[in-house]
């Protein structure tokens, strides 16, 4: 697969990562990461976890590779790895490799598949996800793109209830989520923090 460093682009093979991840007591895999801020940050907080984060803009992950391979003085964290790819097509490398799988904010075509329980979601996560696994999704509860309502937490438990079965997974809470849980992702800076803007989040377990 291939991953992005503060240098760039390179490869990473299937026994490379097997080898990584045999380091740590669990992964997160992060989809549709953007700046990489959230996987950084839980990995500073959890030493002992792998966090990566997948994304396919390669720009925004090489800057947060950059920020990630500081000393820890200055904010790094080297459990933290930033994944090129596309959401629609994980590379096989990380399959099944998920603990857990954080949606954060999605946008575009992954926030669409959301809202509307689409299959390709329920493809998407028994490709990522371990068998044993949690899978978390926050929203912003005040958008939606061109064509779906705003989301509600009754809307968006009735769209992923089935999908979500699907791929193994039982919900274990759908709701409203005060602005000071939201995960500590740029986006929820921006978004939410301050704002007193609706988020929705959703805990699922394999």
């Amino acid at each position: 697969m291939e991953i992005i460093t503060r240098r760039g682009p390179r490869r990473m093979e299937l026994a490379e990562f097997h080898e990584l991840r045999a380091g740590y007591s669990s992964t997160l895999v992060d989809l549709g990461t953007g700046d990489g801020a959230w996987p950084r940050r839980f990995a500073r907080d959890y030493a002992n976890v792998l966090a990566i984060g997948v994304d396919s803009d390669r720009n925004a992950l090489r800057e947060a590779a950059k920020l990630a391979e500081r000393k820890p003085a200055r904010g790094g964290a080297s459990n933290a790895l930033y994944v090129a790819a596309q959401v629609e097509a994980l590379p096989p490398e990380l399959h099944s490799a998920a603990d857990w799988t954080t949606i954060y904010f999605p946008w575009a075509a992954l926030l669409k598949a959301i809202l509307s329980g689409e299959e390709q979601l329920a493809d998407i996560l028994n490709t990522i996800a371990a068998p044993r696994s949690r899978l978390s999704i926050v929203l912003n509860g005040e958008a939606a793109p061109d064509g779906f309502q705003i989301p509600t937490p009754e809307s968006v438990n009735k769209a992923l209830k089935s999908t979500l079965a699907t791929a193994g997974y039982q919900m274990t809470r759908t709701e409203w989520l005060d602005a000071a849980q939201a995960p500590a992702t740029t986006w929820a800076g921006r978004l939410v923090k301050g704002s007193g803007r609706s988020m929705i989040a959703l805990d699922a377990q394999r």
